[in-house]
């Protein structure tokens, strides 16, 4: 059952189990903290996630409390609300890492290429200015983002 929500810049949604959500951002994180100006990111993007071990109890699979926060946290990223600096960041950060856990498999990330493959064919589809029902998990497009996320608004 879809419990993670992954929106683009064109409201196409990527929603899948949380357990690949959380994976493909910790690709991200990773990737993040060896690009020039991506640990502030990073950092935001480690609070998007449960901490293993820690605040796994909480957790209904489309969110968590997150203690470290003291707040409850859902699963969803909408990648319009990060400053446009970070989405870039973010993206080559996807992109780093999708070469990654090709070459590497699960010696770099327990998450299935496949699952991968799809949420990345997703960006590309955006980036290609495809229409956005064509690959959509939601089955429908996302409202308009009018929040504001991440480091550096």
């Amino acid at each position: 059952m879809a419990s993670c929500f992954i929106i683009y810049k064109d409201g196409r949604c990527f929603s899948r189990r949380w357990t690949g959500y959380d994976s493909i951002l910790k690709i991200a994180i990773n990737e993040l903290k060896i690009i020039p100006d991506g640990i502030p990111l990073a950092q935001w993007l480690e609070l998007q996630i449960p901490v293993e071990n820690e605040e796994l109890e909480s957790d209904s699979g489309y969110g968590f409390y997150n203690s470290r926060l003291d707040d409850w946290t859902n699963r969803y990223l909408d990648t319009r609300s990060l400053t446009p600096k970070n989405q870039v960041l973010f993206w080559k950060a996807i992109g780093k890492g999708r070469i990654r856990l090709l070459n590497e498999g699960a010696a770099y990330s327990e998450l299935n290429p496949d699952y991968f493959e799809a949420f990345y064919r997703m960006y590309q589809l955006a980036e290609n200015e495809e229409p956005p029902m064509e690959y959509n998990d939601l089955g429908k497009i996302a409202e308009p983002c009018l929040h504001k996320n991440g480091p550096g608004w």
